[in-house]
This record gives structure tokens, C-alpha cells and sequence, in this order.
């Protein structure tokens, strides 16, 4: 059941013209992605042990073509319009971005919103979910390789994984822009009962729009950049649906269904105005869900033909230009003649299949050892550091 005035919850029941785009839609991510990582992430592995920079650069910029793929066909296959305002998000400078986490879909149509920003955001954005979904053959290893950050949702078992991936990303000294979703889950019927379990037991006030954001996290992911020097701004990101509501990945791949109208609005905050004490800054994500809770109450008030976020002083609305546009369509031609390749090689080819074969294993050894291929490249990169300060300085292997 959706929140007062929000637009209808699509899901079962459509027509097998629907289904079969849903069909298609789930078949070119997922093997893509899988095939990607066998022929294209797995021979660069080597470089984890030679040039540990080099890898974290070049799988960066991989992954950023292929995350530009999804957002393009969900234009092309079902027409949806991703409209993105507000303030500029900077690919060169480390931040935060914050988003109320509507659906379990809200990271895949805010990929589209990034491009139109800037494309080299998909680059340069980092996505912090959940836990389970490194465990997808493919798709779960490519996000390990671009060193994305599983939660289990428990902060006693995510501290460690933070510190560890936070501090790799300010010694990497790339400039990234964190994905975090302070609610911790999407605003499913369940998630949205226990929220308003959790504010009648606190006495707080339930929301219709949004969840209880999750303080503890974000403190200490915000306090943890801090202290490495390493974020710039916090970036508020709000989500809106204009004439419908797809809750989940299963909804678009099994049903076909997808909203047609996705509004974002992003909200600038320069890290030197955010409170400093873990206290006041909790507080100050807390008074920010709170009008964020009122933004959209007023975004969902609106009639649907002129429904739309207010303009920032400083911002504007973002559009692709005919390079961008043309880009899209050739990296949707790209992986789409190149998956069909691979998947022909790996029938047709013994040493194609049998390389698929041990990939497969290198992978799952690498999750029984380290802990994913994203703990892999942090043990590398800090072996890394350790040889060159040995190298600039023999005295210290004597010590």
C-alpha cells in the first residue's frame, strides 16, 4: 500500500509484451555484467599485484561504462523520463550523497540522473547496499571489483568493513562520491510498519513518505571521512515518483514495470556547515528527514501534469546534449554485441569455457579468504605502501 496521495504500486498481472521487456531488460544486466567479469575484470586481475593504483583507476572507469548501460535502456525500453535539478554534484571532489530510499530501484535510475548531471559521475560514485547482493554471480563481483561497500545492517558487523573501505578510498587519493541511504532499507509495507512501530515507541512523529533515518551509520561514515580529510560536501538527494511506483528489481524484471516519470533534486552542503559533534550532526539528519518528510507531502500534493521539485538558488535542471545522447546509444550497442560474443565463445570455444570455469572458483576463493574482491585489492594496495616505504627508506626493513 503506497502513502497518501503517492502514485499506484505497479507489479503482476501485465500483458506478455510488458513481461517480455522486463525479460530483456534483466537478461542484458545480469549477463553483461557476468560475462564482463569473466572476459574483461578477471585477466585485469593481475594487476592487483603489480599496480594496485592502476587497477583501482581502470576498474573504476570499466565499471563507470558499464553502470551508464542500465539507466540508458530503462529511456529506451520503458520510456522512462529521469529528470534531475538542483545543485551540481562534483566528480573531482570526495563527498556524500544522501537519498530517501523509496524503492529498491532508486540506485539504478539515480545512474541515468548522474550521466545527464555529468557522465564522469559514473565513474566516481560509490554505492554502500546491502550485503546479499555481492553473492550475485557477475553483477555481485563486478560491484567487489569497484570496491562497493556491503552492509549487513548490523553496525557491530559493518564497522570494521567502513573503516577498512573508507580509509582505502582516502589513501587510493581518488575523490569519490559515497551512495548512502540513511533510512537502511527501501519503504516496502514491512520496513514501513516497523518504522512506525519504532516512532510510537520513541514518540516520534510516523511518516507517510519517508522512513526513521539510521543516525549511527551516518555519523560515523561522516566522522570517518572527516578525520581522513577526505569529503567536501554532503549532497541531499530526494526522490519522487511522477505516475507510478516500482518497488523492486524482481517487479521490472519479472513484470516488466517501470515508472515513467522519476524525479531528483539534490541540495549542496559544504562539509565546513555541518555540525562537528556526533550529536549535533545526528540531530541534523534527523531535522533533515523531517523536512524532507514535508517536501514530498507537498511533491505528492501537486497535480501529476505539473508535479516537480522546487529549484535550488543555485541550481538548475540537467538534460543530455546530443554527445551524451549519441554516447548512450553506441555503449548500449557495445555491450550488447559483445555480450552476444562472448556468450557464443563460451558454447563454441573450450578455452573460453574452461576460463569461465576457473574465474568462477577464483572468485569464490577469493570471497572464502579475504572476504570479497574489494578486501582483496585493500590487502594488495597496503602491500603496496608497505614496499614503497621500504623501497624509499632500507633502514626500515632493520627495524
Amino acid at each position: 500500500m503506497s502513502s497518501l496521495n503517492e502514485p499506484p504500486v505497479l507489479g503482476a498481472g501485465q500483458p506478455i509484451g510488458t513481461r517480455l521487456k522486463g525479460w530483456f531488460f534483466a537478461a542484458a544486466m545480469l549477463l553483461s555484467a557476468f560475462f564482463g567479469v569473466l572476459y574483461i575484470v578477471t585477466p585485469l586481475v593481475v594487476l592487483l599485484f603489480v599496480k594496485p593504483k592502476l587497477w583501482r583507476k581502470m576498474l573504476d572507469r570499466l565499471v563507470g561504462i558499464w553502470v551508464i548501460m542500465p539507466g540508458a535502456l530503462c529511456n529506451y525500453i520503458f520510456g522512462a523520463n529521469i529528470r534531475i535539478k538542483g545543485d551540481f554534484i562534483k566528480h573531482d571532489e570526495a563527498s556524500l550523497i544522501i537519498m530517501n530510499h523509496r524503492t529498491r530501484l532508486d540506485w539504478l535510475f539515480f545512474w541515468n540522473a548522474l550521466y545527464k548531471m555529468d557522465p564522469w559521475l559514473c565513474t566516481s560514485e560509490k554505492i554502500s547496499l546491502k550485503g546479499m547482493l555481492k553473492y550475485v554471480p557477475g553483477a555481485g563481483w563486478a560491484m567487489q571489483a569497484a570496491s562497493y561497500i556491503f552492509l549487513d545492517r548490523s553496525f557491530d558487523t559493518d564497522k570494521t568493513k567502513l573503516d577498512n573501505i573508507l580509509n582505502y578510498y582516502a589513501e587510493t587519493e581518488n575523490k569519490y562520491q559515497l551512495l548512502l541511504f540513511p533510512e537502511g532499507t527501501d519503504k516496502c509495507p514491512k520496513a514501513t510498519e516497523r518504522s512506525r512501530v519504532f516512532a510510537e515507541k520513541k514518540g516520534h512523529v510516523h511518516y507517510q513518505y519517508v522512513l526513521h533515518p539510521r543516525v549511527t551509520g551516518f555519523v560515523h561514515i561522516v566522522q570517518a571521512m572527516r578525520r581522513a580529510n577526505n569529503i567536501d560536501y554532503i549532497y541531499d538527494v530526494t526522490i519522487g515518483f511522477g505516475d507510478a511506483i516500482v518497488q523492486s528489481e524482481v517487479d521490472i524484471a519479472s513484470h516488466g514495470v517501470c515508472p515513467k516519470e522519476i524525479f531528483y533534486q539534490v541540495v549542496k552542503y559544504p562539509i565546513n556547515r555541518i555540525p562537528q559533534s556526533d550529536e549535533a550532526l545526528g540531530q541534523w539528519l534527523i531535522n533533515l528527514w523531517r523536512d524532507k518528510e514535508e517536501k514530498l507531502r507537498r511533491f505528492y500534493e501537486m497535480p501529476r501534469n505539473v508535479r516537480q521539485f522546487p529549484d535550488t538558488p543555485d541550481g538548475m535542471e540537467y538534460e543530455l546534449d546530443n554527445n551524451t545522447d549519441t554516447a548512450q546509444k553506441w555503449l548500449i550497442g557495445f555491450w550488447c554485441f559483445t555480450t552476444c560474443f562472448w556468450m557464443f565463445m563460451f558454447f563454441q570455444s573450450a578455452i573460453m569455457f574452461y576460463w569461465a570455469i576457473i574465474a568462477c572458483i577464483f572468485y569464490a576463493a577469493v570471497h572464502k579468504i579475504y572476504g570479497g574482491l574489494e578486501f582483496l585489492a585493500i590487502d594488495r594496495f597496503n602491500h603496496s605502501k608497505q614496499y614503497e616505504v621500504v623501497s624509499q627508506d632500507p633502514e626500515v626493513l632493520n627495524t
